[in-house]
């Protein structure tokens, strides 16, 4: 498998792509830039994403367009219309949101700096060059300043400030912008021993923190920095679902509850399969490469779902990097059947085969289960004072699986014990009230995973006579199956498990086995104080009034 030789092929598509759609008409207010319809704005980093695959291309003897002067004048062009997004203080604005944005700043650098030292190593003294580069070094110096003079948001930042202010020392050599870059080291490094960041982004802010480690580790010689990295994709792995996606369930940012392809890794296993040797990190680039090289052959696509790698600027000054890139053969496939805890994420992940199961802390959906393309969510609740959601404050491993808890005392207040010095509700110090007929309710989730499924024991502590209800989230489209109905179900569709078997039916002719059902009423789906349908979804309810204890049963097969 000859991932750079794949890689050349992708700038080649990645160039051609930018020559089409790079805005040359001088008339333009985008002018240089390249239109972001799927974002109805045009904002300065697609000018600079534009300049990169340009700059590339022009100085990677294997491209098509090697030494092709038009991507040096386009370049200019894309660097242009940036520098026009720039305010006075350096800064550039993310337009949906933030603005004189240190961070922006810093992401954009950290996509054209590695470029620019490929190119300041490489440059002849061709007029074109010499424009290109006071264009670009203009543009760096007043980014290093935005940088420098700006602030940031989310922890995942302070490693994209750094990786860009270490990457303007290396171009401009202004030594304020490494001493930042230790205050921000000084910090230390956000990952746990078991590999996981702040953010918990297996989709978005992972990677985006192991790109900015490798780069400081790259450009500023802090080799220590890639045992974080590899600490990350380690923990990845088990992240992994049998369709090839990244489970996302537990994220704290945007990308929550989404299943991102795994190929989004690609670069950072690939890289460090040439920087450690780990055998498994290429086993996985392998297998993410072979499948887009699958799909690349079988679409013809011109932008294939890897794009070209953006590392290549890191091994062309590196001998021994380009040698391993072309030698490197070990490989080994790593074990993906697993049960794995980790504890302060808060998160169980299990595997085997083609069948997954997540549990997480603190989340109304508490539970997903995965075989191959195929997910069931599992949330439950109950009507306590609309204060009956359950979102396990405690996830713990027992002798034979997990034990997920939710505990809420509630009731009611009292009259003031002495009279109030004022009669506005707002005014008044409540906490002087006393408790009346204060209640707990508890329910507890004992899981255990099996061969192709999960078993849910439900068991109620506290108060009786709350009405609670279990409900099974599904992709609609499928066939909800009893004995005595069959029904296509659509989206939005909710039912109540009355027998204590039923099937869903896909297309594909794999199936869900739901066993143990119950029912005793059908106050589920506008229960108070908790969460309702959608519509993108099926609902497959049980009910109940505690004290509950009810096994249900879930098999993919």
């Amino acid at each position: 498998m000859n991932h750079l030789m794949y890689h050349y092929k992708a700038l080649d598509g990645a160039v051609a792509e930018v020559l089409r759609r790079q805005c040359m008409d001088e008339t333009s207010a985008i002018y240089g830039a390249i239109e972001q319809l799927d974002k109805g704005y045009t904002g300065g980093h697609s000018a600079i994403g534009a300049a990169r695959q340009l700059i590339d291309g022009y100085y990677t003897p294997e491209c098509a367009y090697y030494h092709d002067r038009q991507l040096l004048e386009r370049a200019a062009a894309a660097i242009d219309f940036a520098a026009s997004m720039q305010h006075e203080d350096g800064t550039l604005d993310l337009f949906e949101t933030n603005f004189h944005d240190g961070a922006e700043t810093a992401f954009i650098i950290q996509n054209i700096g590695p470029s620019y030292i490929m190119m300041r190593e490489r440059m002849g003294d061709t007029p074109e060059e010499q424009i290109l580069d006071q264009k670009l070094m203009a543009f760096v110096h007043n980014c290093a300043d935005g940088i420098l003079n700006g602030g940031f948001h989310t922890p995942n930042h302070r490693w994209v400030l750094s990786a860009a202010l270490a990457l303007c020392y290396k171009l401009t050599g202004r030594e304020e912008c490494m001493v930042r870059v230790r205050q921000f080291l000084d910090e230390g490094i956000d990952c746990d021993e078991e590999g996981e960041y702040t953010e918990r982004s297996a989709g978005v802010y992972n990677i985006v923190c192991d790109r900015a480690l490798i780069t400081l580790a790259k450009y500023c010689g802090m080799t220590e920095l890639y045992d974080h990295v590899t600490r990350n994709l380690n923990m990845v792995m088990k992240y992994f679902e049998p369709d090839r996606t990244i489970n996302t369930l537990n994220s704290t940012r945007q990308d929550v509850g989404t299943a991102p392809d795994w190929r989004i890794y690609y670069g950072c296993y690939y890289y460090m399969a040439l920087q450690t040797g780990n055998a498994e990190f290429k086993w996985i680039a392998d297998t993410m490469l072979a499948q887009t090289m699958g799909a690349y052959a079988m679409l013809c696509a011109t932008t294939p779902p890897i794009p070209y790698f953006e590392y290549l600027p890191f091994l062309a000054f590196d001998p021994e990097l380009m040698a391993k890139a072309e030698t490197i053969t070990a490989s080994a496939e790593p074990d993906l059947n697993y049960v794995k805890l980790f504890e302060k994420s808060g998160i169980v992940r299990a595997r085997k085969g083609d069948f997954s199961m997540t549990l997480v802390k603190e989340r109304p959906i508490f539970a997903m289960l995965q075989y191959k393309n195929h997910v069931a969510y599992l949330r439950l609740a109950g009507s306590f004072y609309a204060k009956g959601q359950f979102a396990a404050q405690t996830l713990e491993e027992t002798e034979s699986g997990f034990l997920m808890t939710y505990k809420m005392r509630w009731g009611y207040k009292g009259v003031m014990p002495t009279k109030p010095s004022t009669s506005v509700w707002a005014d008044m110090d409540h906490s002087l009230r006393p408790d009346i007929h204060m209640q707990d309710y508890i329910l507890k989730v004992h899981v255990t995973f099996c061969e192709n499924s999960a078993e849910f024991e439900i068991v109620s502590e506290g108060v009786e006579c709350v009405p609670t209800k279990l409900e099974i989230m599904l992709a609609p489209g499928g066939n909800y199956v009893t004995d005595s109905v069959e029904i296509n179900a659509r989206g939005g569709e909710y039912f109540y498990q009355k027998s204590d078997k039923s099937e869903y039916r896909y297309s594909d002719h794999h199936k869900l086995c739901i066993s143990g059902g119950y029912h005793k009423d059908s106050y589920g789906e506008a229960m108070r104080g908790t969460l309702m349908r959608d519509d993108q979804s099926v609902f497959i309810a049980m009910t109940q009034a505690t004290p509950v204890k009810e096994k249900v049963t879930l098999t993919f097969c």
